[in-house]
């Protein structure tokens, strides 16, 4: 089971560094010249900004970044590193509330997880309350679970990790 897990974390790992990938080569294309051939971003102007439309998809993509860094807020909570907890709380909300620029039709049910759930994360992590912590990342992981239920898509469980992603871990560690 762990294997599977660590296996799809560096899938999505992998995912997100390709997305990331993806929008630099679509930077560098713009200002390369279109006469080369190479430009993957093709026709005129609408038809490009549809064509990163349908790169980007729906929720999906920011779900994955959402899930990823989901992990590593709690294992930033479970090693103190509180200016990392907080950074990837800030960054679950800018990536849910840039997907919900894309599929506006699901903010009513990410509203509760915005508006309080996360909020109440980043409170436990700007008192660095290491008590409260482990209470407000399971509140966190049912808010995820009643939006996939509002959504319809109840099988997307979600669970607290047992499995680290990264080689990140807590600030103590960084002064050696």
């Amino acid at each position: 089971m762990k294997n599977s897990k660590v296996a799809e974390g560096a899938s999505l790992a992998f995912s997100v560094a390709a997305l990331g990938v993806a929008l630099i080569a679509w930077r560098a294309a713009e200002r390369a010249s279109v006469s080369n051939g190479t430009e993957w971003l093709r026709g005129a102007d609408g038809e490009r900004f549809q064509e990163v439309e349908r790169q980007l998809r729906g929720l999906d993509v920011a779900m994955m970044e959402v899930s990823y860094r989901f992990v590593e807020l709690h294992f930033a909570g479970q090693d103190g590193n509180w200016d990392y907890a907080k950074y990837q709380t800030q960054k679950i909300e800018t990536a849910l509330q840039l997907a919900l620029v894309r599929r506006p039709k699901r903010a009513e049910s990410a509203a509760p997880f915005l508006n309080e759930d996360l909020r109440a994360v980043l409170e436990v992590v700007e008192r660095r309350d290491a008590e409260a912590f482990p209470a407000a990342m399971e509140r966190l992981r049912t808010a995820c679970m009643k939006c996939h239920v509002r959504e319809n898509v109840p099988y997307f469980v979600v669970e607290l990790p047992d499995v680290r992603l990264s080689t990140i871990r807590g600030a103590a560690l960084a002064e050696r």
